[in-house]
């Protein structure tokens, strides 16, 4: 792995760079991720690329161009969703967040891409698309449900439809663009086997994971059949929550436990009946809950993560799993950044969701999502019912092939990985600039994230740090030679300000939770181990050299 001597370093380059379908963005300074949270000219210009839920990828834009010009009136924009049932979701969201209300022109037309005899290795597959238009001035409140629910189209399938829309009408460039690209496209006919290999992969690892003989519960009946797909992470966070709502009510609220990924809170903030949010993730957030349950508060489901972003906390699952079994309540888990070769969740919830993009694919080029049952669980024929009601699969083909692709190698890679990066995190915990090393070993709740181990997993592949001075941190940030952007679990190692990305709108309340605002996040990759170390240990003795 070679990565690490030659990051892209520009802003706005893709990571990896020359990746049409890049998942992560350069922002290679600390004034550069301040720059894109503002919006400065100097940033926004370069943007060529971005994480696809919050920059919408440059053929999804000539799509929507093109469409708008097609169908589209005077004064209209447009969001494209890969079905119709996405699509009303979306025009929901609008009129019940737009400054208009209900009373917001929005319409939806459906579209199917025509058969192409010249496409000699996928002449008759067809994609189909649904168009949200709507005034332009609302742009803003329907990329907001892109960005939640994860439910938009994927850079893939838009382009894909340009192949088949745009080709002649395209300008010389896009059209040049669309021929090369498709010439050398993939058999879509495998999308079907690919995503039962999906399935059956994570079914398989997951009985894997909990096979061990220290008496510890299992799930050994799982079936390829628990497991669903989706075109993000994030869309299995939201599906879970659309299921469990027609499960609970509509109007009844969750718990949120920990501190988490921004969307998952935003999931249940803005959708359903709302949200009590024990921020801090500790024992006597626990106790709190268990208060309010037992004052006869109803609760939709119980959600926290595994262990969480960016403080890497563990929850006691074994309390959990006992609350929701006196206080009748379903336990989604997010078990991303922890995955599920290196901890066992499935016995102690009911759902688990993971972010397929990260680590399970590591190469940082498609995105993926799953939402797993435990078919031990006690709303299992509920939550059942339910997906069968509203599942679509909406996992576009070509993604589905790389990812399948990509994830071959996961168990080896994530071994790796998880060496890595106890050494790496070693080396920060020892220097006398950090103040703080957030990383499951070294974290109050070590104890719990143990009980949840796979014997033959680790601690995964992500830390945060905070130095003690915090331009320390924006100097080793800008020193440091790693990729520098968005996301995490990929196979080379990426440094992100994560705090100043995810939350700068928000900066003095994330700190009262301990969050602070100069917080950096390393995932670690596959590089070799002592060129890695090497690597940060230059940007460390960069910093030390500053006071000097």
């Amino acid at each position: 792995m070679g990565f690490v001597d030659s990051p892209p370093t520009d802003v706005g380059c893709p990571i990896p760079a020359n990746t049409p379908h890049a998942v992560s963005v350069t922002l290679p300074t600390w004034d550069a991720n301040v720059g894109y949270e503002e919006g400065q000219e100097w940033v926004a210009s370069k943007m060529n690329s971005g994480y696809p839920r919050f920059y919408v990828h440059s053929s999804i834009q000539r799509l929507a161009k093109h469409l708008v010009d097609e169908y589209g009136a005077e004064g209209e924009d447009a969001y494209l969703f890969p079905s119709y049932e996405a699509a009303k979701r979306c025009r929901d969201f609008l009129r019940r967040y737009s400054s208009q209300g209900k009373n917001v022109p929005a319409r939806i037309v459906q579209l199917t891409t025509p058969v192409d005899e010249t496409d000699i290795t996928n002449a008759n597959v067809q994609a189909h698309i649904a168009i949200v238009f709507f005034p332009a001035e609302e742009a803003g409140v329907c990329k907001s449900y892109w960005q939640h629910s994860g439910e938009g189209i994927s850079s893939r399938l838009a382009e894909f439809c340009l192949d088949r829309w745009c080709r002649d009408k395209c300008s010389t460039e896009e059209s040049r663009f669309l021929e090369e690209r498709y010439g050398r496209n993939l058999d879509l006919s495998f999308a079907d086997e690919a995503k039962k290999a999906l399935r059956r992969r994570i079914a398989g690892k997951l009985i894997e994971s909990g096979q061990s003989n220290d008496g510890r519960a299992e799930v050994t009946d799982l079936s390829e059949n628990d497991v669903y797909l989706y075109p993000c992470g994030m869309a299995s966070i939201f599906h879970a929550h659309r299921a469990t709502m027609a499960i609970r009510g509509a109007d009844v609220k969750a718990v949120l436990y920990g501190f988490p990924y921004v969307d998952s809170h935003n999931i249940l903030k803005k959708f359903g009946g709302g949200v009590h949010f024990y921020a801090n993730g500790e024992p006597e957030d626990l106790d709190a809950i268990e208060e309010l349950l037992e004052g006869g508060e109803k609760i939709s489901l119980f959600f926290c993560e595994v262990p969480s972003n960016p403080l890497l906390k563990t929850p006691n699952f074994e309390r959990i799993r006992a609350l929701a079994d006196k206080y009748d309540f379903p336990v989604v888990v997010d078990e991303t950044v922890g995955n599920f070769l290196n901890v066992h969740i499935l016995p102690y919830a009911d759902v688990v969701v993971s972010s397929l993009t990260k680590l399970f694919s590591g190469d940082s080029n498609v995105m993926g999502g799953s939402l797993v049952l435990n078919p031990h669980g006690k709303y299992f024929q509920q939550y059942k019912k339910a997906l069968e009601e509203q599942y679509e699969d909406n996992f576009w083909a070509e993604d589905a092939i790389y990812l399948e692709r990509n994830s071959r190698d996961f168990a080896e890679r994530n071994t790796k990985i998880n060496h890595n990066t106890e050494a790496v995190a070693k080396l920060f915990h020892d220097s006398p600039l950090v103040k703080d090393v957030f990383y499951p070993p070294y974290n109050p709740s070590k104890e719990q994230y143990d009980k949840v181990k796979v014997p033959s997993g680790g601690y995964g592949g992500l830390f945060s740090v905070v130095f003690k001075d915090p331009e320390d941190g924006k100097a080793f940030f800008d020193t440091v030679n790693t990729a520098k952007g968005p996301s995490l679990g990929t196979n080379f190692t990426l440094t992100s300000p994560y705090v100043i990305l995810a939350h700068y709108a928000e900066l003095d309340v994330v700190e009262k939770y301990g969050v602070d605002r100069h917080l950096i996040r390393i995932s670690v990759g596959l590089e070799d181990t002592e060129k890695l170390l090497n690597n940060f240990k230059k940007g460390l003795d960069a910093v030390a050299n500053r006071h000097n």
